[in-house]
């Protein structure tokens, strides 16, 4: 239901102020629990076509009712998911315990193509540095930030739900949530080894970038070596000194020319032996 249809919803709720309140806006996973009630608001991120985007809604569980409240229709897919299984005889901790899990379902498949695409980025980088990069890694880095927030939640919200709610859970509630638990904490540590390869990837875009420059700055080097000579000899000659013999010389400036030449010829001869060319 939407949130205008709880507002106007007959029943009297305990705690109706609260839940309403928490839901203008919601900002994060989060769970509450009181003596007669439990409320929640849930933030999903999903991704889609490279993009995530945010889902909101909450819920409000007591003994006798669960209420699901959003204002738009995401819920539906994964109810109608639900409706074909078998819940006779669940409570209704248990049927908000099997949609958390629903929505879990297909993280880890998510999360693989994130590494996947990691893999093909690392690959691409090692052939050519890609145009953008910096963009690419703040699109992941901001992506995988949000959902290690979220796996790190719902892992604090089953940990919540297995304390006392409504006078307790049963043991074998409580074995359930401390598994969803688990799960969500797989799903956190898996986004933390791709926050990681994110790093690691950055370090090795900025190491090539490093020698790119190394290698611009080596060229520079032997091109001013290779014509320092010439500096040398334009300056001397170009002090035009009057006694100078080589003035009055006929075959002076051809000579000038191919001692030029030969120096640079050397030059690069020498450091194509040291393999600096």
């Amino acid at each position: 239901m939407s949130l205008d249809e709880f507002l106007s919803h007959p029943r009297k709720l305990v705690r109706k102020n609260n839940f309403i309140h928490s839901m203008t806006p919601i900002q994060y996973c989060k769970i509450e629990k009181y003596r007669e009630c439990v409320q929640g608001t849930m933030r999903v991120p999903k991704g889609n076509k490279g993009q995530v985007c945010i889902h909101n809604f909450g819920f409000y569980l007591s003994e006798q009712e669960l209420y699901l409240v959003e204002e738009s229709h995401f819920l539906m897919e994964y109810l109608n998911k639900m409706a074909e299984g078998t819940y006779e005889g669940y409570s209704f901790r248990q049927i908000l315990l099997a949609l958390f899990e629903e929505l879990l379902q297909d993280e880890v498949l998510y999360l693989q193509k994130q590494e996947e695409h990691l893999a093909g980025l690392e690959e691409e980088l090692l052939k050519k540095i890609p145009d953008y990069f910096y963009e690419m890694i703040m699109k992941y880095r901001k992506r995988f930030n949000i959902f290690h927030a979220y796996y790190e939640q719902l892992m604090n919200m089953g940990d919540v739900m297995q304390t006392s709610v409504n006078g307790g859970l049963s043991e074998e509630e409580k074995a359930q949530w401390q598994l969803f638990s688990n799960r969500a904490e797989r799903l956190h540590d898996h986004v933390e080894m791709l926050r990681e390869y994110l790093v690691q990837i950055r370090e090795l875009y900025q190491s090539l970038i490093a020698v790119q420059q190394n290698q611009v700055m080596s060229i520079l080097t032997v091109v001013t070596t290779i014509f320092l000579p010439l500096t040398l000899i334009a300056g001397w000659y170009g002090m035009n000194f009057p006694n100078m013999p080589e003035f009055g010389w006929k075959y002076a400036y051809p000579a000038v020319i191919i001692v030029s030449v030969l120096v640079i010829i050397l030059e690069i001869i020498y450091f194509k032996k040291k393999k600096m060319l």
